[in-house]
């Protein structure tokens, strides 16, 4: 069970504890018993809807999201990133970049950022691989500045890495605030009630078919968050069978 399995348990737990029903067997607890106070029966529903906001926001707490500071760079921080002259994949550069900050209050950058703004400015983009599968692929305009693809083996047999060489290195790194920035301006209605208006979006999105991490990134949630709506809103796991994160 998945810890967002367990917390909409113990949900479903709280709600028929606050409503009077043993929520082991789904017998009727008698008006007498402690449970059906109206003191505790408030309690009840109301540690309940704590825990609704925390399931819609994926499982995340508002203290747990603030706890950490944006990520950010001094200048004497960047100097010392480590350059590598041989084309490396995106996770090897917000790798480099993290070991750069030894602030542990601050929050890192993950190469999901770097990947999803690069793909914001037309420099990547998804296509379909030799499998018939989407994988991320740098566009005529990420090849002018230095992205490309590498062909490794692996136990299945041949696939591709995409890789940035020095001068894509040195764009990034020149670009760090920017990919700061839009990480968080992506995030910002992270742990905000969901709206109608929002929630009608994320059904007129689902409906044609728009893969579950670019629903969260439209509506600037977490793909869990978005899980836990679509959920919610009576869409099946099946029916909203969502992206996983494909390296890039």
């Amino acid at each position: 069970m998945t810890e967002l399995e367990t917390l909409e348990r113990a949900k479903m737990y709280l709600e028929k504890l606050a409503n009077g029903i043993n929520p082991i067997d789904g017998s009727v607890i008698p008006d007498g018993d402690i449970v059906n106070h109206v003191r505790i029966s408030r309690c009840f529903f109301y540690v309940s809807d704590v825990l609704r906001q925390v399931i819609e926001n994926g499982g995340v707490t508002a203290q747990e999201r603030d706890r950490k500071a944006p990520f950010s760079l001094t200048l004497g921080q960047r100097e010392a990133f480590e350059f590598s002259a041989i084309p490396i994949p995106i996770s090897e550069i917000a790798k480099r970049i993290n070991a750069l900050s030894p602030n542990e209050n601050m929050a890192t950058l993950p190469y999901s950022a770097i990947r999803d703004w690069l793909m914001s400015l037309g420099m990547l983009d998804y296509a379909l691989d030799g499998n018939g599968k989407k994988a991320v692929r740098p566009t005529p305009q990420g090849e002018s500045i230095g992205i490309g693809l590498e062909a490794r083996n692996g136990p299945n047999g041949p696939y591709f890495v995409v890789v940035y060489n020095l001068a894509a290195q040195h764009f990034i790194l020149d670009n760090v605030d920017a990919i700061a920035d839009y990480q968080s301006r992506r995030l910002e209605n992270e742990g905000q009630p969901w709206s109608p208006e929002h929630d009608s979006s994320l059904l007129d999105l689902h409906r044609t078919g728009v893969p579950v991490k670019e629903i969260a990134a439209t509506l600037r949630r977490r793909t869990g968050a978005v899980r836990a709506r679509l959920k919610k809103l009576g869409i099946t796991e099946q029916a909203a069978q969502a992206d996983s994160d494909i390296p890039g």
